[in-house]
């Protein structure tokens, strides 16, 4: 039987929609495929590494949150020297398979804005940087903010039988931009109590020198330092070995660290480093991430200061003063400096008013 030359065409243009339906629904079911794909993260630790009790273990925290909630895939690297961190963020890079790249510390910087500039198309996010490109989700906490309730403290306690000799001091890691405002924070705290305390400060110049941070220490309270606010990653552990030792007060950072030496840590200021990647993290499920330059504090929940686990006695007076600084500061009536030049200034501007 022969076919009609309009039965052929309609027949043929059948044929073509169902090749055409065919097709959508395969290149459908390969789009939900892609969209069900598990978000895949990397993240690069500084060199202070895992087990410092503090920042990189919050860090790690967060991705295994992340891991767990968010159902997301993730590797890491632990840095040794200043030269992984670019090392490592090429080869993450260069794999084409993470959705974003997460650099650990301000000492990261210059890796990250070198490699993400040589691989565009890449999200990344530093913490505890200011770095404004256009793929760089730059994450800055308030230093000052953090460290400066410590200060109070100490200058309270202080005030209470001032004898000249006795003094506080910080202890860095390294020379880096945030941790410099984590000690002009801390000496503001201070002074904004007691103008003549004198803070000393100190470098160790290395994130994983317990031993070394430790000789700093002893040297800061033979001198007559009485509290220690150490800033120092797993160096810091090194901080309250010394507290211990010579039975003075050292204060943390991060993490909660007063339980290491209740008797000796008076409270740890805390940051709440593990939340912070989590919601990087949504962001880049859920298509949210921005990219730019991200500074929050107190007013936003990401830090605070915890006594939890410390058995060091403060008086009520002591609490409810550092209390009541702490919604100031929240309310922006309390504005700290940053820099040794605003310090100076602030400082004769700036006293408070001791509540009986």
């Amino acid at each position: 039987m022969k076919l009609s030359y309009k039965k052929i065409i309609v027949l043929t243009s059948l044929i073509l929609i169902i090749i055409i339906a065919y097709l959508k629904e395969v290149n459908q079911t390969k789009t939900e495929i892609k969209d069900n794909k598990a978000t895949k993260v990397a993240i690069i630790f500084n060199e202070s590494g895992l087990g410092d009790k503090s920042f990189n273990d919050l860090c790690y925290d967060g991705m295994l949150k992340a891991q767990e909630k968010l159902e997301i895939e993730f590797d890491y690297a632990e840095s040794k020297s200043k030269n992984d961190y670019v090392k490592f963020a090429r080869e993450y890079a260069k794999k084409n398979e993470y959705d974003l790249i997460i650099s650990v510390g301000g000492e990261q910087k210059k890796a990250v804005q070198q490699v993400s500039r040589e691989f565009s198309n890449q999200k990344f996010t530093i913490i505890d940087s200011k770095l404004d490109l256009p793929n760089v989700s730059s994450i800055s906490t308030n230093w000052a903010q953090q460290t400066f309730l410590h200060g109070v403290i100490a200058g309270l306690e202080l005030s209470k039988d001032l004898d000249e000799n006795k003094s506080a001091g910080v202890i860095l890691g390294k020379e880096l931009n945030h941790l410099n405002e984590g000690f002009i924070g801390f000496e503001a705290g201070v002074k904004y109590i007691n103008p003549n305390i004198n803070v000393m400060k100190a470098v160790v110049d290395d994130f994983s020198d317990p031993a070394k941070a430790k000789e700093i220490a002893l040297s800061m309270y033979n001198k007559g330092a009485v509290y220690i606010q150490q800033l120092a990653g797993q160096s810091g552990l090194g901080v309250f070995l010394a507290a211990k030792q010579v039975n003075k007060y050292a204060f943390g950072v991060d993490g909660n660290q007063n339980s290491f030496a209740p008797y000796n840590i008076v409270s740890t200021a805390t940051r709440y480093a593990n939340d912070i990647i989590y919601k990087e993290i949504e962001a880049i499920k859920y298509n949210s991430w921005k990219s730019g330059v991200h500074k929050i504090g107190l007013g936003e929940n990401v830090i605070d200061y915890t006594r939890e686990g410390s058995i060091v006695e403060l008086d009520s007076n002591t609490i409810e003063n550092v209390e009541k600084i702490k919604r100031n500061i929240i309310n922006n009536d309390i504005n700290i400096p940053t820099t040794n030049k605003e310090l100076s200034k602030w400082v004769k501007n700036n006293h408070y008013k001791l509540s009986e």
